[in-house]
């Protein structure tokens, strides 16, 4: 699929140690390392998965032209979608609490939908969840530390005023919760 010469160390630039799915003629949109996560009546705990997400845009410009979610171990993409004008990806922007929100890309593939949230305010990191046919089917979690996590250009782009032909404003249809 996507050849290992493809990881590289992020948007350049950037002050950041997280590994990227991105290609040089990309720009690193998101890309955080995924842990799983355990919820039990002690707490929350996590566990690497050794596994990348990133989102991957076109290079230059404030309109979005191109997007590709990317998943796998560093230089192994087990799986990517890319968004079309025919295949459009969802962005919405929503509130958590008084002080924390979460901007959220979707898509579908078949029976399953995908939601990428990268946390604001002060929330911080990366959540990947993944329903199969309307179950919480994958938990994932980056970490809260950016630049060692995660790296997000969350800060550049507004997702309330993004223009794209490849983007569609739509809340999600499952219960992230």
């Amino acid at each position: 699929m996507v050849a290992s010469s493809l990881l590289c160390c992020g948007y350049s630039g950037a002050q950041t140690t997280v590994p990227t799915h991105c290609t040089a003629a990309e720009r690193t949109f998101i890309t955080a390392k995924m842990q799983k996560v355990h919820t039990s009546k002690v707490g929350i705990t996590y566990s690497s998965t050794g596994k990348v997400l990133s989102i991957c845009i076109n290079p230059q410009g404030p309109t979005i032209t191109q997007m590709t979610y990317r998943y796998g171990a560093p230089g192994n993409v087990e799986f990517d979608q890319s968004a079309s004008t025919v295949s459009k990806m969802a962005i919405f922007t929503r509130s958590t609490t008084p002080h924390t929100g979460e901007n959220i890309i979707s898509f579908n593939q078949g029976s399953f939908h995908y939601y990428v949230s990268d946390a604001l305010g002060q929330g911080s990191g990366v959540s990947l969840v993944v329903f199969g046919n309307g179950k919480k089917i994958t938990d994932l979690f980056s970490g809260t530390d950016e630049g060692t996590d995660f790296y997000s250009l969350r800060d550049e782009f507004d997702f309330d005023a993004i223009k794209s032909p490849v983007l569609v404003r739509k809340a999600p249809v499952d219960d992230l919760k």
